[in-house]
């Protein structure tokens, strides 16, 4: 994009911003020569004022956090200060992203940054794990505008840690239960595992919170500990159990090919989702991302699989690459193949939901995923996603054929052993 623009427009300036960039400044601007600077961190506070000297045409290598190439070099200027305040930040601009008002599912980012040190997430590396949050009003007047305006029946909140402040949770769910236009809205949140409380999980649920997202991403206490997340396996079953007492629906994350991990590490997983019968559960195989403590200790020992222009780093590498196509995973453990990573995701994701406790869901309680997902409004729009729905089941029928037929193969697994997991079909 950035090529084809620099070709119509010569004469433009244009800048690279994100976490990618924020993390690898110099191999950013090495790579993409139409890419004039980037912008480290958050660009928020300092846009106006680059914008205003790009249009007086003042050379832009003044300021806080951008990097720039200089005399076959690139050259990095201090970084530029955390934004302290974002509810001094303009409203998000809907008008521009139009139509939005075609969904039932809308979303909102009430807070930013994680006070955690979690070695694969990426979210530091721009935020710096300052935590900071909109007030109780301006959250209101968003999620009012979401309902209101748009017509918006689910709102998620992606913020990157909701629960970490819990007097602002209460003022929050205070605030909504009291509003008008809120009244029939449901919503949808992520939170850590050690934030769970039963009083304010109540207070959310009654207020309209109905499905909580949970990075798991392992159910092994050694590698549970390697990755900075401070919570053992019987707090993770605790919480899930609790908030389906609650009532809410329950969505999980776990990552695979973490360093060091066993493939009865990865069995152990799909076991817990399928024995705690999580609604949602995502299988992800791990992207050490630029700029995280994982990255930098794979890369130091030289151990990852790096594509030109980072194109196979994607957590969702079987799910979205060609069945045809030879899987590339930036990372995969000692022990283990990329071969028999594939099979294991696949096969975790069969397990999990061809079951008829879950299938029965699907066909018998066709409001089952509405506080999770929404295809639209209307029948038209429902309908057009249809073919997506038959291609996305045909795609992974098909994945799954070929790891069954492999698995005769080259496992020299017998059909009587095959049999004897038909009864998990039922549980």
């Amino acid at each position: 994009i950035s090529n084809k623009l620099k070709g119509l427009y010569p004469d433009s300036v244009i800048i690279f911003g994100g976490i990618h960039p924020s993390a690898l400044p110099k191999k950013t601007l090495n790579d993409c020569k139409s890419c004039d600077y980037v912008f480290m961190g958050e660009a928020d506070g300092e846009i106006a004022n680059i914008y205003d000297k790009i249009k007086s045409g003042e050379n832009l290598k003044s300021v806080n956090g951008i990097a720039y190439r200089a005399e076959n070099d690139v050259a990095i200027n201090p970084p530029a200060e955390i934004i302290k305040d974002i509810n001094e930040l303009p409203k998000f601009p809907y008008d521009l992203f139009t139509p939005f008002n075609q969904y039932q599912h809308g979303h909102i980012i009430s807070s930013r940054g994680c006070p955690h040190n979690c070695s694969f997430c990426c979210v530091k590396v721009v935020g710096k794990r300052r935590y900071r949050y909109k007030n109780t009003k301006n959250t209101i007047e968003e999620l009012e505008f979401l309902a209101h305006e748009l017509q918006q029946k689910h709102i998620s909140f992606f913020d990157d840690n909701f629960l970490a402040n819990k007097e602002r949770i209460k003022d929050l769910c205070e605030a909504i239960s009291k509003s008008e236009k809120l009244k029939n809205v449901t919503y949808s949140f992520q939170a850590r595992i050690r934030d769970v409380d039963e009083d304010i999980f109540k207070l959310m649920f009654k207020s309209g919170f109905k499905a909580v997202f949970f990075g798991i991403e392992s159910v092994s206490k050694k590698l549970l500990k390697q990755i900075g997340k401070d919570e053992s396996v019987e707090e993770i079953s605790t919480a899930i159990k609790l908030a389906q007492k609650i009532g809410f629906k329950v969505m999980a994350n776990f990552l695979f090919c973490l360093p060091n991990e066993s493939k009865k590490e990865r069995t152990d997983c799909v076991n817990f989702a399928i024995k705690h019968n999580i609604d949602l559960v995502k299988y992800n195989n791990v992207v050490p991302y630029p700029g995280t403590q994982m990255y930098e200790d794979l890369n130091a020992k030289n151990e990852m699989n790096i594509l030109p222009k980072f194109s196979n780093f994607n957590s969702q590498e079987v799910l979205v690459r060609s069945i045809f196509k030879k899987k590339n995973f930036p990372y995969i453990p000692q022990n283990s193949t990329a071969y028999g990573i594939e099979k294991e995701i696949i096969f975790a994701y069969y397990r999990t939901y061809f079951r008829l406790k879950t299938l029965s869901k699907i066909i018998f309680k066709p409001n089952w995923g509405d506080v999770i997902f929404s295809s639209g409004k209307s029948f038209i729009l429902k309908l057009s996603k249809f073919p997506s729905f038959l291609l996305l089941l045909a795609d992974i029928s098909i994945k799954f054929g070929l790891v069954f037929l492999s698995v005769f193969k080259k496992d020299g697994i017998k059909l009587k052993d095959i049999i004897k997991t038909v009864p998990a079909f039922f549980k």
